[in-house]
């Protein structure tokens, strides 16, 4: 028999951890998603439409906001470079948000490059909620009954020991259609200042996880920015570009030169200036594209067989977008 020592106590205690966590990470299974559809319990089925992709054929991944879904087009990048891309993003997306995102990107595929939307960094998070979204992302699965404990609800005896089939398969990888047109008729906002708007600490703290994550993985990360007439300056183009220099990482503002792509804001926003429609996506995409082939070493993947329903894809995203 154990005396009522320190020791003792020490046992108790341990062996009382050891069961909490073996039925968290048991509740944790049964109650997680084993499918990336909206019926299965996923949130945001088509940021996370990656699990679906064939394993590691995703050489960009591109994370952050409604921006990033709104003003980037996998399709039209396929279509005109042969680049394999995936949008994972999700309204008002924290950068802790970003690097859970990318950590399940990484758990079935290994791209070459990160596309990072710098929109995110300003997106203010308590300290609390970071440290929430960076212990889910190192976590995994293992203790996502934190963010799936209301499935108890729903889901089905039958469901809780089946092996993860994601079946979720999204022909625009990610990107938001719109073909509204509602343009912008206001003043230039983009005014040059040498002054710079402040980036909040916890974004600072998990851009710093963000660029360690891409390191160790070999990914080579860009930061970059969508035309955004009413959530984007040149203050905070200002701060991200000092960020950008003192981590040695490439930073490109489309808001900055926009004649260059042929941008107009009459025609290529779908709600008078915050989000681009399909037609913006188009030419801020093909700006991007040639960006890519002209600064990094990336595969023409069109016309390998093992890529043909990218193809397949691109002739429903076309029939899908006005252009």
């Amino acid at each position: 028999m154990i005396k009522n020592t320190a020791f003792a106590r020490f046992i108790r205690t341990t062996a009382f951890l050891l069961v909490l966590i073996f039925v968290l990470i048991t509740a944790s299974y049964m109650l997680a998603p084993k499918d990336n559809t909206l019926q299965s319990g996923m949130n945001n089925p088509n940021a996370k439409g990656f699990f679906s992709e064939k394993k590691n054929t995703i050489d960009i991944s591109v994370i952050g906001n409604s921006d990033a879904y709104s003003g980037f087009s996998p399709m039209e990048l396929w279509n005109n470079y042969g680049y394999t891309s995936y949008v994972s993003a999700e309204g008002l997306q924290a950068v802790s948000q970003s690097y859970a995102m990318l950590k399940n990107v990484l758990t079935c595929q290994s791209p070459k490059i990160v596309m990072l939307e710098a929109d995110g960094m300003f997106t203010k998070e308590n300290i609390t909620k970071t440290f929430v979204n960076i212990f889910y992302a190192y976590s995994g699965s293992a203790f996502s009954v934190f963010q799936y404990h209301d499935r108890w609800k729903s889901v089905k005896p039958a469901e809780m020991l089946k092996e993860p089939n994601y079946t979720s398969h999204c022909v625009s990888k990610g990107q938001m259609l719109s073909n509204t047109v509602k343009g912008y008729n206001g003043g230039e906002y983009m005014r040059k200042t040498d002054s710079e708007a402040k980036i909040p600490e916890s974004s600072i703290k998990s851009f710093d996880a963000f660029v360690k994550l891409c390191n160790n993985n070999d990914i080579t990360l860009i930061l970059f920015t969508l035309p955004s007439q009413n959530s984007w300056n040149y203050r905070k183009h200002n701060a991200v570009q000092r960020l950008a220099d003192e981590n040695g990482i490439d930073f490109i503002d489309l808001n900055i030169d926009r004649e260059t792509f042929g941008f107009d804001w009459k025609t290529d926003t779908r709600d008078k200036g915050n989000h681009l429609n399909t037609r913006g996506a188009r030419k801020t995409t093909l700006y991007l594209g040639e960006y890519l082939k002209n600064n990094y070493a990336l595969t023409d993947r069109r016309g390998d067989e093992n890529y043909k329903s990218w193809d397949e894809d691109y002739k429903i995203y076309k029939s899908k977008a006005e252009i």
